[in-house]
């Protein structure tokens, strides 16, 4: 384990820091060594282990220090933000942590607007500095405990850009959103946004719908947290009809798919001009894919698959427990302690599949079903699982706009087909309207009835 070592105070990168995460020690090392003046001579001090009280490079925990990044919140008075990092070395750390520091900076709507008082008056709640505000609560910063929340990168991402494209239309119409006060917009403001997300921006009616959503959560936060004496104006704006085609994988399109994951096959040529070469195999994605079919998980239950999930009865592997990610991230830390895992039944498929992915030699242990490399973010082996699947399945020249998610549409349809109304003690959900309406391909359970007679 390299030992961790930042360079004198007045050289080292700003914010940059390491951590010791040993339960009993905890310290941050802002410096490792400095130079003092003892007797007129120049003599190096070092920092000490904050439990042996020696030299910290003597510190039994070396492999638990970790650099650390600290970022001022742009607009947040003395209001901060650090990510632990994944670097070995300081001058790798230097590039995450300037890397990290654009990131926070990035997410900030308007950097150059001050966060409002809770005590403001709402004549004077500016449209930049609520938007600002609410971004800084969907990340939980300066946020209370009780209010926390669990977000995706993604979809702070999302409501980031549907904030930042509403503010672009403003901007054509002339209108400054830093001078702009939240009680000042109206249907004319709304309508402007309409307009650019259909004639200019041209996009699908879901995607609409999800632009406008966005804006109406974000008035609506803003009006309960700053007390404003205001209708949401995106209130009457009505959603958008939504043709949901809930298209299924089928067994051939299934096995030529699997034959297609191939080294060879991965080469992708990306961007706009189709110049970028990039190559979508991974050695786990065939397994991904098999997993994500028999089980009817989502990308991230799949990732955290292991092997002492598997549970037994009468000595004999029944079923999968499962965190019930999407639940509990909708109820919140410290309101999810009470959501019951997700019972994904071993069926003879996934028994098989179990087997050949080293059931005998590795069940119940804590190592995970996917051999993958656990240094990326589960949203970076989320993209992979999602656009490698995308990329070989258009190889197989079907013209259907099959996606990984569809995977699970499969598994629930033919589920839905087994057991009827109780899907959704497996599924998690909360109606049979649910499930019909955004999951089950109804040419499934219409073929399987071709042989039904009405009076046999």
């Amino acid at each position: 384990m390299t030992k961790k070592k930042l360079p004198l105070r007045n050289k080292k990168h700003k914010g940059l820091m390491i951590y010791c995460a040993n339960n009993k020690c905890k310290k941050y090392f802002t410096w490792t060594e400095q130079a003092v003046e003892i007797d007129g001579k120049t003599k190096y001090q070092h920092a000490t282990c904050g439990i042996s009280g020696y030299n910290y490079t003597r510190c039994k925990s070396i492999e638990k220090h970790k650099f650390k990044s600290r970022v001022h919140i742009p607009g947040s008075g003395k209001g901060t933000i650090s990510k632990t990092l994944k670097a070995e070395t300081y001058n790798d750390a230097v590039v995450e942590a300037i890397a990290f520091e654009k990131e926070v900076k990035n997410k900030i709507i308007d950097v150059s607007m001050p966060l409002i008082p809770k005590k403001q008056s709402h004549n004077h709640v500016y449209l930049a500095s609520a938007q600002s505000a609410y971004i800084l609560f969907l990340e939980n910063i300066n946020v209370a405990d009780h209010l926390k929340k669990e977000r995706t990168q993604k979809h702070v991402k999302e409501v980031a850009k549907s904030l930042m494209q509403f503010n672009e239309v403003l901007k054509k119409k002339g209108i400054k959103k830093t001078l702009t006060r939240m009680l000042q917009i109206n249907d004319d403001h709304v309508g402007y946004f309409h307009s650019y997300l259909l004639n200019e921006k041209k996009y699908a009616n879901k995607t609409y719908n999800n632009k406008i959503g966005v804006l109406r959560s974000f008035f609506a936060w803003t009006i309960i947290e700053f007390e404003l004496t205001m209708i949401n104006p995106f209130s009457k704006a009505r959603n958008r009809t939504v043709n949901k085609q809930n298209d299924s994988i089928t067994m051939p399109e299934y096995k030529a798919l699997l034959k297609a994951i191939t080294p060879e096959n991965g080469i992708s040529y990306e961007g706009k001009d189709k110049k970028r070469k990039r190559n979508r195999y991974k050695p786990w994605l065939k397994s991904a894919i098999e997993l994500g079919l028999q089980t009817g998980g989502r990308r991230e239950e799949i990732i955290i698959l292991k092997w002492d999930m598997i549970k037994y009865v009468d000595a004999e592997p029944s079923y999968l427990e499962v965190p019930n990610l999407k639940v509990e991230r909708g109820k919140g830390i410290g309101f999810n302690d009470d959501v019951p895992p997700k019972i994904i039944p071993i069926t003879v498929d996934l028994l098989e599949l179990l087997n050949r992915l080293g059931f005998e030699e590795k069940k119940d242990s804590d190592q995970y079903l996917l051999d993958i490399n656990r240094d990326n973010s589960i949203s970076v082996l989320n993209e992979q699982m999602s656009k490698g699947f995308s990329h070989f399945y258009k190889l197989l020249g079907t013209g259907k706009n099959i996606q990984f998610k569809h995977l699970r549409k499969t598994y629930i349809s033919y589920m839905k087909l087994a057991m009827g109304s109780e899907t959704g003690d497996l599924t998690s959900h909360a109606s049979d309207q649910v499930i019909n309406n955004n999951y089950v391909d109804e040419r499934i359970i219409a073929n399987a009835q071709k042989n039904f007679k009405l009076f046999n």
